[in-house]
């Protein structure tokens, strides 16, 4: 076995070289109450007198004949980071989440399910469905050499901790060689910078005899990959990029970023949960990634809406369309556990009054919690409550704040409710002791390891804080700046609501307009009223989600405008809505144009199409103008291969080394004379399978540098 690398291992796990010869080198560690020796043999020949004489200098000793690299380094692993205890750990930290999920239903036969969810990567080539897994997809990539950044985005409430806690468990009954690290990162009135709290995470995980640099140093082997579950918690309002008002700071996200890129060589594997965001598809992401001069890749997975017949029975998802219930009203994780749990007796009279689905919902977890914890308090007035809580939240600005706080929060909003109550209730608690059982409410939940309080899930957040915004129309008036990734969540739950409440809250936030973000205001319009209500001028939009959106002429208009990494699904566009603006790396599905005011071919035409997908629609072909603009020079020297310049720049400037590239920042770095052919041959690649698109990102296939250096090298 190579000296050196021994001497290097064990250096790294704390022990120094005590003594060697030419039969064996001993290693001690010098820690703890007990010393410990590790003594390697070179040879065969007897070690007893090495070992009598160290055991009674009073230490431990063991004969280590491992004989193999691996085997050391697998050894020491097991022991420093004891790897026996793992899968009880992971056991009951992921059942300990389950029986939250459930805990409000009561009855013994629910069981906590993880379902498949559809998703889009930039590692497949098509969107999935939920027939396969996104937990076998990232394990798959945590199994290839190099290091990988893995990002799993989703909607507020659309299942990033339940994918995380997921790919977690997924760790159990392998844990010899690999041992996940999970943290959850949370907003609250303490949150400090994202580096501080990611290592005091990982020192709270170990004990003390495990160093920041030898858990560094088994990150960076591949043995612990590292799950950062809510990376936007941390992330101030204003750094969210592309979405509408100005040049991006980012600055913020590129200290947080930078913590994880220190950490990423190797085999490291860095997952990240956060709420779907233009950051990791803009251009200044990837001159991050750039900056590290390809030591590491980036893989992002979308979760996109859940596919409802993977929730429910057959039984019930046919009642569903026997009622001719919109799917797309209850498509929501929350909503489908709940409609998947109740019994059928409730769940046939939900079916026919499908718009009191939400308010069903609310009043079953509250009279379930009258049972559970013996609470006098009727739903209604636990409803009030929970609002006001919901209301002090957004105040502050957090998501969660200290369990003692929390309850001075309920006690200051709720003394004279509570105190009626408390005279109601048999054994006559204290204010104090009601609202400490309200602070284990079904609608609250501990989060992290501290002992932090925030609401059970972003939906019914949501939803109490929509409703807050609606009943106080004053609330916020007086605020400097908004809480806006809050009212995000409150937007995103109401877009489950009746088209009469998605109305009251859209009017309510209305008058906040002045205070508003262009970002937000875009996607009240979306989900609230599905149609724009403004007119925009040079602006960028980045990874919006628009469904059965009304883009018509008198309520919007759009001049230089760009939408890049953006989805339009069942939408139906007036074309002239839209001047000189340009669509990049986006997705179309069931569009339509009005007929009406169908202007294309000719002059007037303004929409510009690159590197977007139809499914073969033919819908592109009939929106976007670019066909109008290739022309012929009949002067042009000698015929360009367009084909040649598109793949040469997806290299580095070494001519080897593949690199993402944004579809954006291609069109740009092509002459406009040239763009609009160059793209038809791009996407006459991209259906060969030489080029791969995800959104604005784009990347060379393996088949692609085949084909590349076959053809031009």
């Amino acid at each position: 076995m190579d000296i050196n690398f021994l001497d290097h291992i064990f250096k790294t796990y704390g022990y120094e070289l005590k003594d060697s010869s030419s039969d064996y080198r001993i290693y001690v560690l010098l820690q703890g109450m007990y010393y410990g020796a590790e003594i390697i043999p070179l040879t065969n020949n007897d070690l007893s007198e090495v070992v009598e004489q160290y055991s009674k200098l009073g230490y431990a000793c063991n004969i280590n004949k491992l004989t193999s690299e691996d085997e050391i380094e697998t050894y020491l692993f097991k022991g420093f980071f004891q790897t026996k205890l793992a899968d009880k750990k992971i056991e009951k930290r992921y059942s300990d989440f389950a029986k939250k999920q459930i805990k409000h239903y009561g009855d013994s036969n629910v069981k906590y399910q993880y379902i498949n969810v559809p998703y889009i990567s930039n590692d497949i080539d098509k969107t999935n469905h939920g027939d396969d897994s996104i937990i076998l997809d990232v394990n798959n990539i945590l199994k290839r050499k190099g290091a990988y950044l893995i990002i799993i985005e989703a909607a507020a409430g659309f299942g990033k901790t339940c994918t995380a806690f997921e790919l977690f468990y997924s760790f159990k009954n392998r844990t010899d060689s690999i041992k996940p690290l999970f943290t959850e990162l949370s907003r609250n009135r303490e949150a400090k910078r994202f580096k501080y709290v990611l290592w005091s995470e990982i020192e709270a995980e170990y004990n003390s005899l495990i160093k920041s640099n030898l858990v560094i140093y088994n990150i960076q082997k591949g043995r612990i990959p590292l799950i950062i579950d809510g990376f936007d918690e941390l992330l101030s309002k204003n750094i969210d990029s592309g979405k509408g008002e100005k040049i991006n700071d980012f600055e913020q996200v590129e200290t947080m970023l930078s913590t994880i890129g220190e950490l990423l060589k190797g085999d490291a594997k860095i997952i990240l949960t956060s709420r779907k965001t233009a950051i990791f598809s803009g251009e200044d992401f990837n001159t991050w990634v750039e900056s590290y001069s390809n030591t590491f890749s980036v893989i992002r997975f979308q979760i996109e809406k859940p596919e409802v017949k993977h929730w429910l029975s057959t039984d019930r998802f046919e009642a569903l369309n026997n009622q001719q219930v919109p799917l797309e009203h209850i498509s929501n994780p929350v909503l489908l556990t709940y409609l998947k749990n109740i019994p059928d007796s409730e769940f046939k009279i939900l079916i026919k009054e499908p718009n009191s689905l939400i308010d069903k919902y609310f009043e079953y977890l509250l009279t379930r919690e009258q049972e559970r914890q013996h609470l006098y308090i009727p739903p209604v007035d636990q409803l009030t409550i929970f609002k006001k809580l919901s209301k002090d939240f957004t105040l502050f600005n957090v998501t969660c704040d200290n369990r003692n706080f929390v309850k001075e929060l309920i006690i200051d909003d709720n003394e004279a409710l509570l105190k009626k109550y408390r005279l109601l209730t048999p054994n006559k608690p204290t204010i104090e002791e009601l609202a400490d059982t309200l602070t284990n409410h079904a609608l609250l939940d501990r989060v992290g390891n501290n002992d932090y309080v925030g609401f059970i899930n972003e939906f019914v957040f949501g939803i109490l804080l929509g409703n807050v915004l609606i009943e106080n129309e004053n609330f916020l008036k007086e605020e400097n700046t908004l809480p806006e990734e809050l009212i995000e969540q409150a937007i995103t739950a109401f877009n489950y609501q009746t088209s009469e409440k998605k109305i009251e809250l859209w009017s309510s936030l209305i008058q906040l307009q002045a205070k508003i973000s262009i970002s937000l205001k875009m996607l009240m319009d979306i989900n609230l009223r599905n149609q724009i209500f403004d007119n925009f001028k040079s602006r960028s939009f980045n990874s919006l989600t628009f469904t059965k959106v009304l883009f018509i002429n008198e309520s919007c208009t759009f001049v230089d405008c760009i939408f890049t990494d953006s989805k339009f699904e069942d939408c139906i566009f007036q074309s002239n809505v839209f001047t000189n603006t340009s669509f990049i790396g986006c997705k179309f599905i069931n569009c339509s144009i009005d007929v009406d005011t169908q202007i294309m071919n000719n002059e007037n035409c303004g929409v510009y199409c690159y590197g977007c997908e139809d499914f073969d629609s033919k819908f592109i072909k009939e929106f976007s103008c670019n066909k109008n603009r290739i022309t012929n020079n009949s002067n042009e020297e000698s015929p360009k291969d367009y084909q040649q310049i598109i793949l040469s720049k997806f290299f580095r400037v070494d001519g080897k080394t593949p690199r993402m590239k944004l579809i954006s920042t291609l069109k740009d770095e092509i002459s406009e004379y040239d763009r609009e052919k160059a793209f038809e041959i791009f996407h006459k690649l991209k259906k060969e399978g030489y080029i791969r698109t995800n959104g604005n990102n784009s990347h060379i296939s393996p088949e692609g540098i085949i084909f590349y250096n076959k053809t031009y090298r």
